[in-house]
């Protein structure tokens, strides 16, 4: 309670300190040479003693603007927009002007001066791509790109380097045009300096195909990071080293080169202190830009990923965390005609991760809850890369081709004891693998009038999954199921082995039949063949193995999925409305091998689709889309044979699926308005999946064996997101709030269940800079979660006050601390608390390329942290351990 107390005083403190300055409103309209409004017009304030940017403002539709002055200093004020000369005028701020000031700007004839103009803009606003000017939003405190990111309107930077605009995540991240490491946005907020930031661009329905821009609908989102003048054509970047007590280290390199041909990035990065340069989640997402594209005409294939239940570690659920990162990024353009570009990531990690959990059983008679101990240490050593080339004689035709690998090696140990009732077991449990996976695509894209354009796809991907889960056990493992003849410890053994081919090319042919209205036809293709065997043995006491003959532990499965398709889609559009409905038509077959017999079907069907967008102005938009997509699943699914997913888990898959259909419906709105620095976004979400490919779960005791159906009832989520963004003077204040509601269905132990979940997240910040040298954060963050089956409810809470500061002192001298305290809310267990806090002491002399820092990780010593979750047949509260109290001395040196 006394450091919220603290915290509470500190806010209050910076309340009063600000709104001791007197300050003055100066509010104004702008009109072109017609007496015309010109809305986006930027209107800035100089500072005439200390030569700076002290406000600005955009203008709203109406051309009225307002800023905010100290009293009594002298101002130029500066408006500016694009085809217009510029206004300027000396202006001493004394009382609020009652009477808005009117400003005409004049056409410029000649244009000369449009690009000194959108050089002193801090915002531009053309078309769908927004542009900000980074030095007038930051604090001056920013270190990378995320922090810069953070400062400017209606962005969101997560803790794991993911970017949101206006709440949709960005697709892409470029520097100065070109993709950096394949547009991964991690590894672009988390390396690339805030120095060298110029402006960041916002690019909304984003395409990087010149035949096809303004006739296909995409809904990408993409940043482009322009680099400042003085950083090209040069090395820049910056240097780490630094160590502790107990063996702590770390290594830090980014080296970036940029010109108008060649661009190189490189980075490499060890440490055993929790920062996951590239952890094994980025691994597994980390796509290279080779999607499919059948999905875009409403059907898609899920094929089940090779991650295969390895953790996740994070600096917020491990012990401890070791990684080791190297990466290059290169793009080179020899000639107008040709690009080539590509990347190379290798890394390896060895994480340790600790939990306890309370797992409750949904629909178990009698006793329902096991405590679960448990302590995993993962070790992996994957690489990824792709090549690729572009070649584009002329704006009308495009080809280019790409491949991408990825491979690993991957071993999680994990040791587990089991108390069940009366019943403890203690398990060991180890899975390794090697996957891999190769894919090639080629593309060509030609625009063959100014109203044909052509454009072809084709890709080729293959896939191996092969783990190995090897379960040591005290009691038997499923000894009703399994016959196993050895003695505790028992010791079963599950490979599997898992080989995908898949193929897939469009065709598509545009037609624009006037400036409103065009016409896609789309033909295209998507095979898939899988294979999966897998069989199970035990070793016994003297080594010898038992290997299991009888036909329901062994699998030899051969599955084939083929789906070809005819659509259309057309765009029009009505004044401030974009509509684009289409239809598409799938032909599919999908039959299995196995046992000597083969299982399938054939299926035809029309698929609609619906997108809409209202634009009341250009940072002023609704839009809405709905579609209805075939899903189908993939070979392991179907293989009718006992699977040991886990040391109480058994999956027998089900030869007579179905695809399932999904309806998906969103809306999403978005109001920027630099007028009163007002940023409004949000939307609602809403799927209903037909004939859902859930699982009937038959329960022994403890033990559990899974099987998949096309469940009767309908799975429905529903969820929505809201954000409000407003700036005040030297304040920020930010709302947010996400909630989902699910429902889902299964059968449990020959009961019909439906699992109802209810997650509702509440944020509330705010922010100020105090004389360029005081920066504070505060806020406050719940999260509410309600769990709800048959017999079951379960609800968890965590109230989440926080707070950041950093204070300039002396020269050269940066304190910076980050601080939350927790109170987790359980309807089964007593509350918990817990708070975390950092710090770290800098020191950079001013103009020096040298920084010193201390660092304190943990100062509280938190042992472990709150969290729950909710799976179809379990609910469970976790406590996980996290890394100890640490401290680090490190230098950084600038390139």
């Amino acid at each position: 309670m006394n450091k919220l107390v603290l915290l509470i005083v500190l806010l209050a403190g910076a309340f009063s300190i600000a709104h001791g300055q007197q300050k003055v409103i100066f509010s104004g309209e702008v009109r072109d040479d017609q007496g015309a409004p010109l809305e986006f017009a930027n209107v800035i304030a100089i500072d005439t003693v200390k030569k700076t940017m002290a406000a600005f403002a955009v203008t709203n539709p109406q051309g009225q603007f307002k800023i905010s002055l100290e009293k009594d200093r002298v101002y130029t004020i500066k408006v500016s927009f694009i085809g217009f000369l510029p206004f300027e005028r000396t202006y001493k701020a004394e009382e609020s002007n009652s009477t808005p000031f009117g400003i005409g700007l004049t056409t410029d004839a000649q244009q000369l001066g449009d690009v000194e103009v959108v050089s002193e803009m801090p915002v531009l606003i053309q078309g769908d791509t927004i542009t900000y000017k980074a030095e007038v939003f930051t604090q001056g405190n920013e270190r990378k790109l995320g922090d810069v990111l953070k400062d400017l309107p209606g962005f969101e930077v997560d803790a794991d380097g993911g970017v949101k605009v206006q709440g949709k995540s960005v697709d892409k991240v470029l520097v100065d045009g070109k993709e950096f490491f394949e547009g991964d946005t991690k590894l672009a907020t988390k390396n690339l300096p805030a120095n060298v930031v110029d402006r960041v661009q916002v690019l909304q329905n984003f395409n990087d195909i010149s035949p096809l821009r303004g006739v296909n609908n995409s809904e990408q989102l993409a940043l482009n990071i322009q680099l400042k003048e003085d950083k090209k054509s040069m090395v820049f970047g910056d240097l780490k080293l630094g160590g502790g007590p107990e063996g702590r280290y770390l290594a830090h390199v980014n080296t970036f080169y940029y010109d108008k041909k060649t661009n190189i990035n490189l980075i490499a990065d060890a440490n055993n202190v929790g920062i996951p340069a590239f952890s094994m989640s980025d691994y597994f997402r980390f796509s290279g830009g080779l999607g499919g594209f059948s999905r875009g005409a409403g059907s898609s294939i899920q094929t089940t990923s090779n991650q295969l239940g390895i953790p996740m570690a994070e600096r917020n659920n491990a012990k401890s965390l070791k990684n080791e990162l190297g990466a290059l990024n290169y793009n080179f353009t020899p000639s107008n005609k040709w690009h080539i570009n590509g990347f190379a990531i290798g890394s390896r990690v060895d994480n340790t991760l600790g939990s306890i959990s309370q797992r409750t059983y949904v629909l178990q008679p009698g006793n329902n809850t096991e405590l679960l101990t448990s302590e995993q240490q993962v070790e992996s050593t994957s690489g990824l890369f792709k090549y690729g080339i572009k070649y584009m004689p002329n704006p009308n035709l495009q080809v280019d081709y790409s491949g991408f690998g990825r491979l690993a090696s991957i071993e999680n140990l994990d040791f587990q004891n089991s108390t069940f009732g009366n019943q403890s077991n203690d398990i060991n449990g180890a899975t390794t693998q090697e996957p891999y996976s190769i894919q090639q695509q080629l593309r060509a894209f030609w625009a063959a009038t100014n109203k044909d354009i052509w454009s072809f796809e084709g890709s080729y991907s293959h896939e191996i999954q092969d783990p190995t889960y090897n379960l040591v056990n005290s009691g038997q493992p499923f000894a009703s199921i399994i016959p196993m003849t050895g003695n505790s410890p028992y010791n079963l053994t599950q490979l599997r082995y898992v080989a995908t081919n898949k193929y897939e090319s469009a065709l598509n042919y545009y037609r624009i039949l006037n400036k409103t209205n065009h016409v896609n036809f789309k033909l295209g293709s998507n095979s898939t063949s899988q294979t999966l065997n897998s069989s199970m043995y035990e070793t016994l006491d003297d080594g010898t193995v038992n290997e299991f003959s009888q036909s329901n532990l062994i699998n030899l499965v051969d599955y084939t999925f083929e789906d070809y398709y005819l659509g259309i889609l057309y765009k029009t559009k009505f004044g401030p409305l974009e509509m684009s409905p289409s239809l598409n038509l799938h032909r599919y077959k999908v039959w299995n091998n196995q046992n000597d017999s083969q299982n399938g079907f054939d299926k035809t069907m029309l698929l609609p689709g619906f997108s809409a967008r209202y634009q009341f102005r250009s940072s002023h938009t609704l839009n809405l889309n709905y579609a209805v997509t075939a899903e189908f699943t993939d070979v392991q699914n179907f293989a009718e044979a006992l699977v040991v997913r886990s040391y109480n888990s058994l999956f027998r898959g089900n030869t007579d699926l179905k695809n399932s259909l999904y309806h998906s419906l969103n809306l999403r709105y978005f109001n920027f308005n630099m007028y009163n620095f007002l940023n409004l976004y949000g939307g609602l979400n809403y799927s209903k999946r037909l004939d859902d490919v859930s699982n009937i779960v038959q329960f022994n005791n403890l033990e559990r064996v899974n099987s998949p159906i096309n469940i009767n009832a309908a799975n429905e989520v529903m969820s929505g997101y809201a954000s409000f963004d407003k700036r005040l003077d030297a304040f920020r204040f930010n709302l947010s709030a996400n909630w989902s509601r699910s429902t889902s269905n299964n059968i449990i132990s020959d009961t019909p269940n439906q699992n109802v979940s209810f997650n509702q997240s509440y944020k509330a910040t705010i922010t100020t800079t105090l004389f360029k040298k005081l920066y504070l954060d505060f806020g406050y963050s719940l999260a509410l979660n309600n769990y709800e089956a048959r017999n079951t409810t379960s609800q968890f809470e965590t109230h989440q006050p926080f707070g950041n500061l950093e204070i300039g002192f002396l020269k050269g001298f940066t304190l910076n601390a980050n601080y939350e305290y927790n109170s987790y809310v359980s309807s089964t267990n007593p509350t918990q608390t817990f708070d975390l806090l950092d710090a770290e002491l800098r020191y950079r002399k001013e103009g020096s390329p040298w920084e010193f820092k201390v660092e304190g990780m943990n100062l509280l010593n938190t042992t472990g942290i709150r969290r729950d979750s909710f799976s179809e047949s379990l609910i469970s509260t976790f406590e996980y351990f996290i890394q100890k109290r640490y401290w680090v001395f490190s230098v950084m040196y600038d390139l």
